[in-house]
Parts: structure tokens; sequence; C-alpha cells
């Protein structure tokens, strides 16, 4: 007999493909975790998983069964709903407002695990400007925010830290401003450089050039952190961009990591309003990203393979 917890486990292996961090998130060990797989296997009679010294491979069968174990544990929350009609189960909406790369990086997970322990909480999904992330606090309809944390936290705000990565200086392969570029003998002076318009971003950017002290020399102030590898990797400009956009991003071949910024300290965090914490919903979800927490460092430090020039 297959045991519900256990089908959630693997589903929560499929989307990880890392037994460490999927133990991680059913709070368990990883021995657990590890006789738990074993135990389907026999209870299946069949391969789920190959585990490596290189991560987890899902085997035919076992993306069969986790087909079988969604559909199963979807329909298990549907009739819990109809019978307890209501009464007891946590429901709603909770909206989200974060960057586009959030979005690919921390919501998935987020929501998966939402609709294994949570599955009538709906969440909503607005991308844009992180700049203007915790502004968006003060619309009542935004729930939580996932933003770099400014130097000084306003003392309304609760937080969970996501990530923290350092901010890379990035320039073009092919620039538009100068001929036989020697990109490691640059004077960040002289050429040009795509400035994000505002938000934390624009803080730590100010504060390199002012340690330098150089002025800027800028092209263009952008809203948006993606557009700024965009305009650098079309050969406008130099710019400072956070590591994480910098991973993501489809134009990564189009640029070059000049450096790292040695004092850059971003911190990505997922935020709401003090005065919601005691909220169900929020508290559920507040709850349950400081156990995921753990599990997104190591994805960032896998992208972490590039040469640094400087």
């Amino acid at each position: 007999m297959i045991d519900l917890k256990d089908a959630a486990a693997f589903l929560r292996l499929c989307e990880t493909s890392n037994l460490t961090r999927t133990a991680t998130l059913c709070n368990v060990s990883p021995s657990t975790l590890s006789r738990t797989l074993n135990k389907l296997e026999k209870d299946l009679n069949a391969k789920l998983c190959i585990r490596d010294k290189k991560g987890i491979f899902i085997t035919d069968a076992g993306r069969k069964f986790e087909e079988f174990a969604r559909k199963t544990l979807n329909n298990y929350a549907k009739l819990e709903t109809e019978l307890d009609k209501g009464v007891g189960t946590l429901s709603g909406i909770c909206k989200i407002f974060c960057s586009v790369t959030a979005s690919y990086l921390f919501i998935p997970r987020l929501l998966n695990e939402l609709h294994l322990s949570t599955p009538n909480l709906e969440v909503k999904l607005e991308t844009g400007d992180p700049a203007d992330a915790l502004i968006k606090l003060e619309d009542p309809d935004t729930d939580f925010v996932i933003c770099a944390l400014p130097a000084d936290i306003p003392d309304n705000i609760q937080y969970v830290d996501l990530v923290t990565f350092p901010l890379v200086l990035i320039a073009p392969k092919k620039p538009r401003f100068t001929a036989n570029i020697d990109i490691s003998s640059l004077n960040l002076a002289e050429v040009p450089f795509v400035m994000p318009e505002k938000g934390q971003l624009r803080y730590e950017v100010e504060k390199y050039f002012m340690s330098l002290e150089v002025s800027p020399k800028v092209y263009s102030e952008v809203s948006g952190h993606e557009a700024i590898v965009s305009l650098t990797a079309l050969g406008f400009g130099l710019s400072v961009v956070p590591r994480l956009v910098y991973e993501i991003s489809p134009f990564k071949n189009d640029v070059i990591v000049m450096k790292e910024l040695p004092w850059s300290n971003f911190r990505v965090a997922l935020c709401n309003l003090k005065s919601k914490s005691k909220d169900k919903r929020i508290k559920v979800v507040h709850d349950l990203a400081k156990r995921l927490a753990p599990s997104f460092s190591p994805d960032l430090t896998r992208r972490r393979s590039d040469n640094v020039l400087m």
C-alpha cells in the first residue's frame, strides 16, 4: 500500500532532483528519505530513480509514478475539501509580486510546495521591476513581494532571507562604443554605462562608482534588471547587475563578466507587512518560505562556473 506522504516526497524529489534538498523539504534526514524511496520501489516492484554522485535521474517508471502520484494527491485534496465542506480548510487568494528572474527561480518551488501542503490556497503572481517591490506592499491586494533588502529595512516589514549573492560588472562581447576593445583595461569614466533607474541596485551601483571616485557616463537608465543585461549584450555599454540575473539571462553568452563587486551583498527575501502576519494565509506562506530557503542557495552555486577576468 502506497502512503500518500511517500508519494508527496517522491514528487518533491522529481522537482529538485536532489536527495538532500528533498529531505530538507520533507523535514526528514537524507537516510530516512532514502529508505522511503527504497520502500516505494519495493512496493511497486520498479526502479523509480537512479542515484549517484551526479544527482538523481528519474526513470521511465518513475515518471509514470510521478503522474499517478500527482493525480492521486490532487484527487485526495478535492475529496478533503468536499468532506470538510470548507470548515477548517485554509483557502483563499495570496498575491505575490516579484521580478521575472525571481519568478523563474523561487516561485515554482514555492507553488509546488503550497500545492502539496495547502492545495486550496490560490496564488496570484505579478511580475515587474523589483525596485518597486516594497512599495507594492502598500497595495492591500499584494500580500508578498520578493526583492533585494535595503540596507535599512523598514520596521513594518517581516521577511525571510532566500539567497545572498554578489553583483557583477559585465561588458558586451561586441561593444558598439569602441573598436578593438581591451576589456581588462577599460576606464569606467570613459565608456557608456547602462544604469538602473532606481531601487537597491541603483544605490549599490552609485556606491561602487563613489568608491572608485568616478562619475559614470550614463548611456541609459533602465527599469528592470533583466533589461539591463539585454542592453549590455547589444553593445550599448557596461553595467552592474545581480549575478542571479546574469546567470539566468538568455543574453548571458553575449556579455563578459569583468569582476564581482567584492563588497556587494545582495540579499533577496520574501517580504510582507507585519500587520498581516497573523493572517493564516500569510503565516502559511511565510513559514513555508523559511523551510524552503536552504534549498535555493545550492541552485545558485551550480551556476557559478563563469571565468572572472579582473
